[in-house]
């Protein structure tokens, strides 16, 4: 938690660095964030601003942050108001837990006007408030009723007034100072610790919302899944159908328009016993008989669609339990968004304005290590880089390992012109286990054949493979056999 000393060594620090810069742009990339981008001669830096619960502050930062495809109007009314003012200094109101950036900005008719914004960082009580010439609330982060608050209104028009101190408050005193043998400023610890936890927090919400998805996904399937499977039994008694239509063709004779039923002899069976076959009284005798003709040929037609449509989702479910271990292996944000834009790609999840990839973004290497006697491994970190490295990457007389009827990543181990050695297979089939879903059993059984024995089925979904000439090594333990290499 930020204290009024610690904000009275950052208001220094700022002085120090902005006073005389000029805000060059405004942006904001969430409801209780501002980011301003402040210039003067020999200085182009970032100045954050954050009135987020927990994370209240204000400081330089590296970090880029994704912006809304429309600004707020809390980002378009900053922008109206202070765009291309001049920063004149920082503050530290009561020598409270606030600081106050001091602006000189320019009215609608060019005249010189001063402003307030201040980042209010008290717990519970955390804002941003743009303060006018008159002392008069302009427009705030977030407004505030007296009804949370008995002693100020926060809303625009109403007079700004600090927040009250705590009954046994104290001002900072003494001489204030930072020093720290890792960071050379406030900014930079500030940034590094909060830029450190809001990519865990990224992380750790996209993981969720991936997985959430994956689990509708998983029961749309499944729900499908449960009615073509329905169906495909209902079209197996077709042969009932045909029964009764030639029944009813050989027994055409004995039957008139309106007849509820027809009883007659069934000649299919050797004991030829007597049965009733319901009619449609609104049709001929004819027209019942290619009712049910219709009806047979149409569930034998289905009967070839069902089958294919089960196949291509039990397909889609192998793939959605792949990608769910995917998602327990992955380590980074970037992980969870290489994996998402491959489910669209799979057509598993729809495109719903997420992130798109940048053009300068290069995409991810695959996780890699050396064996003991120097040859290079790969594993890929999803199904998509898994057919990268299986299809592209390897050469035709590499080895190509993948634990045996589980989930887990394709493993490469590149061979060049060399025979490896059975270390070097053994920590192959290792890695192969690390990164699979097998990393916590014993005694896992790996398959590993050459590159050329590798194909991929036509239609198959990222990952899925198929291999022929392979053996089988067990792996008690993998990490006793990468006892070395347990950082990859």
């Amino acid at each position: 938690m930020i204290n009024a000393s610690f904000v009275t060594c950052l208001c220094e620090e700022l002085n120090h660095e902005l006073t005389g810069s000029r805000i060059d742009k405004i942006q904001q990339p969430a409801k209780d964030v501002v980011l301003l981008t402040v210039r003067k001669p020999g200085l182009n830096r970032k100045l954050l601003l954050s009135a987020s619960p927990g994370k209240a502050r204000i400081h330089l930062t590296e970090m880029s942050y994704e912006n809304p495809s429309e600004p707020p109007l809390f980002c378009v009314l900053l922008r109206k108001h202070l765009t291309g003012a001049l920063i004149t200094s920082f503050e530290q109101p009561g020598q409270d837990r606030l600081i106050a950036l001091n602006l000189t900005c320019f009215d609608d008719l060019g005249r010189e006007t001063r402003e307030q914004l201040i980042v209010e960082m008290i717990p519970g009580k955390t804002n941003i408030v743009l303060v006018g010439p008159d002392g008069l609330i302009v427009d705030c982060a977030y407004r505030r009723d007296y009804d949370t608050d008995l002693y100020r209104r926060l809303s625009p028009g109403m007079i700004y007034r600090l927040p009250p101190k705590p009954e046994h408050y104290s001002a900072p005193v003494g001489d204030q100072g930072f020093s720290s043998p890792e960071f050379d400023s406030l900014s930079a610890f500030l940034d590094s610790y909060y830029s450190a936890r809001e990519k865990e927090e990224v992380y750790h919400r996209r993981s969720k919302e991936l997985r959430t998805s994956l689990t509708s996904a998983e029961k749309r399937i499944r729900k499908k899944l449960g009615a073509q499977r329905i169906e495909l039994q209902k079209s197996a008694s077709r042969d009932l159908l045909r029964r009764q239509a030639d029944l009813i063709t050989a027994n055409i004779w004995r039957m008139k328009r309106g007849d509820n039923s027809l009883i007659c002899e069934d000649f299919f069976d050797p004991s030829s016993p007597s049965v009733t076959i319901p009619l449609d009284p609104m049709l001929t005798p004819q027209a019942n008989a290619a009712k049910l003709y219709k009806q047979y040929n149409k569930q034998k037609t289905a009967e070839i669609y069902l089958k294919d449509l089960i196949a291509k989702a039990e397909a889609q479910l192998d793939y959605i339990a792949s990608v769910q271990e995917e998602l327990d292996r992955a380590g980074s944000d970037r992980d969870i968004e290489d994996i998402r834009r491959e489910l669209i790609s799979a057509g598993v999840l729809k495109n719903k304005g997420g992130r798109k990839p940048s053009k300068k973004e290069k995409p991810q290497s695959p996780l890699t290590m050396h064996t003991d006697d120097g040859f290079e491994v790969f594993a890929g970190r999803s199904n998509s880089q898994n057919d990268e490295l299986t299809f592209r990457f390897a050469h035709r007389n590499d080895l190509w390992f993948h634990v045996k009827s589980i989930h887990g990543s394709h493993v490469i181990l590149h061979c060049g012109n060399e025979e490896p050695s059975e270390r070097a297979i053994e920590q192959a089939a290792a890695f192969a286990v690390k990164h699979s879903q097998g990393r916590e059993g014993e005694n896992i059984p790996v398959d590993y054949t050459r590159i050329r024995f590798v194909k991929k089925p036509a239609g198959a979904l990222p990952g899925k493979v198929i291999y022929t000439d392979y053996q089988t090594v067990y792996i008690h333990s993998w990490k006793q056999i990468l006892s070395d290499n347990l950082h990859t």
